[in-house]
């Protein structure tokens, strides 16, 4: 059992989700014996608390992992010993069901967010954290497991790419670009993902998954691309940080076959897929919904069910923000406190969110966002957990690097 996540990948950008360019051929071939979902979104647009939510099957204010080092990292300067909210021991994680099901586990993530000071190591036989060092290393240190992993019982693999994630280390060829900043990002964005299928493409042909190896293949967050004025993500939830690819792949399985899967559905539903998917049991007090039954036929559209996100800012000397977006059908509501302003889109002739339509449907969004209010009241909830850490001036630097310190 594989799940790989590309962070920071949007499915605009991957042929199989009708990009023009070949910027990913391996993932496209298993694209076309795949489950696809069509609309898959993520429980928050930077890594922490989306990938915390793949992890437990909950929402960010479920699983209390909300801010991450983006945010709790800008009071750095003030105190270098700083609380890092992390997942509670009390909340099961994925590479904790597996155990617990007679699997061994191991992940090799390359993001500084994927880490024991956060709570990701519960459930993991053998964990190694690296920091943005490229889908190259990260293959070298799977590869480096190989005798682990092949051995024995069954396995649970979580790879962690991070090579789509600014600072990029790949550069344009001399007259690649044109020069104009955001096109020659982009184009490097695309040669980023590139390097990545290579190497998901070497590891399938090492280890042998186009056999019978289920795989999961899916994202963090997106990536702003200068739509709203900024590149980057974690500071929005519209649909180019949220939307994210979302593919299962289990050759001759029979409990997967190749097809597309329309309607919003959450990456909260891996955990609570995967469980039903490999007879582990139904899960309990998870937010993410079944899909199983979507895999074995798809073709059909998600049943109809509100999918939320969620995102907290809140950086030194700065008023917290908070922004609440839910999807049901066609529509999706945002709330972002920072301006008191709510929106309103028609995600069917408006997937870019270009006309924000709340001002003449104001009783269709409230409803809407009732629906998430009422779902985060009475929601199962777990409390808070917070470690103590010291980062010394090589990590501030690297992390500053990567955008996570101002």
């Amino acid at each position: 059992m594989v799940v790989i996540l590309i962070d920071t990948t949007r499915p605009d950008h991957l042929p199989f989700y009708g990009y023009p360019k070949a910027t990913t051929p391996f993932l496209n071939e298993l694209a076309s014996r795949s489950t696809v979902f069509e609309q898959a979104f993520a429980g928050s647009s930077w890594t922490a608390p989306a990938t915390a939510s793949i992890f437990t099957g909950l929402y960010p204010f479920q699983h209390g992992v909300v801010m991450g080092l983006a945010a709790q990292l800008q009071i750095i300067k003030q105190d270098p010993n700083i609380k890092i909210n992390r997942i509670p021991d009390g909340v099961l994680t994925m590479p904790e069901v597996f155990k617990a099901n007679g699997y061994r586990t191991f992940t090799v993530a390359d993001n500084a967010n994927i880490s024991k000071a956060q709570g990701f190591h519960q459930g993991f036989d053998k964990m190694v954290c690296l920091s943005h060092t490229g889908a190259k290393n990260v293959n070298r240190n799977v590869i480096g497991l190989e005798k682990e992993i092949k051995g024995g019982s069954p396995y649970f693999l979580y790879i962690h790419y991070n090579d789509p994630h600014k600072p990029y280390k790949l550069e344009l060829a001399p007259g690649e670009g044109n020069g104009e900043r955001v096109y020659d990002q982009k184009l490097v964005y695309d040669k980023e993902l590139t390097l990545v299928d290579a190497s998901i493409r070497e590891l399938f042909q090492r280890f042998g998954w186009k056999r019978d190896t289920l795989v999961v293949v899916t994202a963090d967050h997106g990536e702003e691309m200068f739509e709203r004025g900024f590149y980057g993500h974690g500071r929005t939830l519209f649909n180019t940080v949220i939307h994210v690819p979302l593919l299962f792949f289990y050759p001759g399985s029979g409990l997967v076959n190749g097809g597309r899967v329309q309607g919003p559905v959450s990456t909260l539903d891996i955990l609570p897929t995967l469980s039903s998917l490999l007879r582990f049991g139904k899960l309990k007090d998870v937010a993410g919904a079944d899909l199983s039954a979507l895999l074995k036929e798809p073709g059909r559209t998600a049943p109809a069910r509100p999918v939320f996100s969620h995102l907290q800012l809140k950086g030194a000397g700065r008023a917290e923000v908070l922004q609440k977006a839910a999807i049901f059908g066609n529509y999706k509501y945002i709330y972002q406190s920072n301006a008191e302003t709510s929106l309103f889109f028609d995600l069917a002739r408006d997937f870019m969110e270009e006309r924000n339509l709340y001002p003449g449907h104001t009783a269709q969004a409230n409803k809407l966002a009732a629906r998430y209010y009422q779902f985060e009241r009475t929601c199962k909830r777990f409390n808070p957990d917070y470690v103590d850490i010291e980062l010394d001036e090589k990590s501030i630097e690297h992390l500053k690097t990567l955008g996570y310190i101002q």
